[in-house]
């Protein structure tokens, strides 16, 4: 796997990143370059992962199965932080009834 090369001009930024033995030239705000190596790097590795696991696929296929499976893989965090966000509100709910009921004794 190479190293993607960030390329600067003064007016946009771009990283040159391979996936699939393909290079691409991806235009990326310089706050969000880490952010992006590291995607492509997990990206790589799923797909590496992928096309290890015994089967062959072609390039397109391998890519569409890692789509899905990362796809899942957000709905899930999305869900379970829902899910955290939703027993917050519950727990934040209790404490400002109990507050209430603090403030009617006094």
């Amino acid at each position: 796997m190479t190293v993607p090369e960030i390329i600067r001009s003064s007016i946009t930024h771009h990283v040159n990143i391979t996936l699939l033995g393909q290079s691409y030239q991806v235009p990326c705000q310089p706050e969000e370059q880490v952010l992006l190596l590291e995607a492509v790097a997990l990206l790589n590795q799923q797909l590496e992962a992928t096309r290890a696991g015994g089967r062959t696929m072609g390039k397109e296929r391998a890519a569409l199965m890692v789509a899905i499976n990362l796809a899942a893989d957000l709905q899930r965090a999305r869900q379970e932080l829902q899910a955290r966000d939703d027993q917050l509100n519950a727990v934040a709910a209790r404490l400002r009834r109990l507050v209430d009921i603090g403030k009617g004794a006094e």
